[in-house]
């Protein structure tokens, strides 16, 4: 079942993710723009499972969805940098972990927080620095902020910032001009 709708959302907020460039990407979906969402959802696992892509739901509603879809091997790999354990476990993981318990764990820190933790940036492969000085700083007194508030070394996040929105732009040109998702969807 090929949705149009549904690939424009994924192209134009998750391009770095579907090419290969990126860890994870959060997706929120209103449930009612689509004829049966989940019945949607499942019809592309083929297609996100064979290049790497796995979903995760992270928070539903009546009418949304927030769903993480991530590369799992390129999220251990983030998770496992010293900093980012560090910060895990002052949020209460454990760093023994699966990434399934963590994924749960998030969804609890989710629902118990009723906002985004801020953790949550690690499982999109951000910067364990700038999470950190997120925290730290509540938000505030960033350097730059693009695809997410940067704190630390601003000139290489621009430079990724700026390949991510080439990737988009890239991705988005070709799906409008009816190339299939699944061809475009990278492997890594």
């Amino acid at each position: 079942m090929r949705c149009p709708d549904f690939e424009h959302l994924l192209g134009y907020h998750a391009a770095p993710l579907l090419a290969g460039l990126t860890a994870g990407s959060l997706l929120s979906f209103q449930k009612s723009r689509f004829q049966d969402f989940e019945a949607l959802l499942a019809s592309y696992e083929p297609c996100f499972s064979c290049k790497g892509i796995s979903t995760f739901h992270v928070a539903e509603g009546e009418e949304y969805v927030l769903i993480l879809f991530y590369r799992a091997e390129l999220v251990a790999r983030a998770l496992a940098v010293p900093e980012a354990q560090t910060i895990l476990c002052e949020a209460g993981y454990r760093i023994t972990d699966s990434m399934e318990e963590r994924l749960e764990f998030l969804r609890l820190r989710m629902r118990v927080r009723k906002t985004l933790p801020p953790e949550v940036g690690l499982f999109l492969g951000y910067p364990p620095a700038d999470v950190r000085e997120f925290i730290t700083r509540r938000g505030q007194d960033f350097v730059y902020s693009g695809y997410w508030k940067v704190y630390t070394n601003e000139a290489e996040a621009r430079a990724l910032f700026e390949e991510y929105s080439v990737c988009t732009q890239e991705f988005c040109t070709r799906l409008e001009a009816g190339r299939p998702l699944a061809e475009l969807v990278q492997a890594v």
